[in-house]
């Protein structure tokens, strides 16, 4: 059945039914990546079990540690010196209102460690306990991280989902050294970025996350190096990174591949203009014309002794005049609103200057009144 059809069986509130996954108190079975379904016979189990489904809300009780203490029959100091050394694991963190950091502990796991070790509740510490303390050990936060990897290992579709486990345990900078194929560390990512902090709280920075999610322990990033190793190896065996159709050759200084071969990529520009497309040979001709500066260097006019008469293909020489005065000559040097109106439309993209018209008479030759 699906899982919120055996929340509703079980009688449980979307809070407890989260835990209770993540502990593994109700067992599921995988449907698929991402995809999860509750046996007949599991949820038939738990509701004939004596006790239910009180016995169950008794495992999934959270104390914080003032609350463990008094389960426990200690001071909160106690506790609190217990839980540094990694006797006792938190099953939960979050950030209160007033910005401190809160540790939540299973009730009856504290109840069943203080059954196991008497002595460690009364009395001194033994002298190398202390000294640790002093030295400012926790382990409470690497506590909760390897109580929440192995939670999220075990509910792993593949070898895939694994290696990004313990690929957001390491944080971005060590699993870039360690996994230097960059399609491969796109995938982990992609994956999972970072553990799941779980209800951290709408206090909880982003950085405050990042820490606590993050391992920072030389023996913890040891042994979460050497799993990565391990699940990428089988990840790797299984199914291969994805990676794109092409990837572009690196260039020598010609531009070519070392045996002499253009590049594929660049198999389009190293046609030649007569071998291309007409509309590649179009494009790159609007392309180069977009490319001229808007102002033309202008025409500089042949020698009067070397353009004969008749011919109108140079530019007419222009007497000197000089500078209009008056009111009359700067209405007549103005220009006109219908030129104003057409002067988008004479742009130098859209219109073209005509070529000028050559008369040749029978005496002159095709190249006489040209320049150059």
């Amino acid at each position: 059945m699906t899982l919120n059809q055996a929340r509703e069986e079980l009688g449980l509130d979307f809070s407890l039914f989260e835990l209770a996954l993540q502990l593994g108190e109700i067992r599921t079975v995988p449907r698929g990546a991402g995809q999860w379904r509750v046996p007949l016979d599991e949820v038939t189990r738990l509701r004939d079990a004596p006790g239910h489904p009180q016995a169950l809300l008794d495992r999934l009780a959270l104390v914080t540690s003032t609350e463990g203490a008094a389960l426990m029959g200690v001071s909160r100091d106690r506790l609190v010196r217990l839980a540094r050394l990694g006797m006792i694991r938190p099953v939960r963190w979050y950030i209160n209102r007033y910005r401190a950091l809160v540790w939540v502990y299973l009730g009856h796991e504290l109840r069943e460690f203080a059954a196991a070790s008497p002595a460690l509740l009364e009395g001194r510490l033994p002298a190398g306990l202390r000294a640790t303390l002093d030295a400012g050990e926790d382990q409470r936060a690497r506590g909760w991280r390897s109580r929440r990897v192995a939670q999220l290992v075990r509910d792993c579709h593949d070898a895939w989902e694994e290696a990004a486990v313990w690929a957001a345990l390491l944080g971005p900078e060590v699993t870039d050294d360690a996994v230097p194929d960059p399609f491969e560390r796109a995938r982990l990512r992609g994956i999972r970025a970072v553990l799941p902090p779980g209800r951290p709280g709408a206090l909880a920075t982003p950085e405050v996350i990042r820490k606590l999610t993050t391992a920072d322990d030389p023996d913890e990033i040891t042994l979460a190096l050497v799993a990565l190793a391990d699940a990428l190896g089988r990840a790797r065996a299984e199914q291969p990174a994805p990676r794109p159709a092409f990837v572009p050759e690196s260039r020598t200084p010609e531009g070519c591949t070392p045996e002499g071969r253009a590049p594929q990529g660049r198999a389009l520009e190293s046609r030649t203009l007569e071998e291309r497309a007409p509309e590649d040979r179009l494009l790159e001709d609007r392309t180069q014309e977009s490319r001229t500066p808007t102002s033309r260097t202008p025409e500089v006019a042949a020698p009067a002794d070397r353009v004969p008469a008749g011919v109108r293909g140079g530019p007419p020489s222009r007497p000197s005049r000089s500078p209009r005065r008056g009111l009359l000559g700067r209405l007549r040097g103005r220009r006109s609103a219908a030129d104003l109106a057409e002067q988008p439309f004479l742009h130098h993209r859209d219109q073209k200057v005509p070529v000028p018209v050559e008369d040749l008479t029978a005496r002159q030759t095709a190249g006489a009144g040209r320049d150059g």
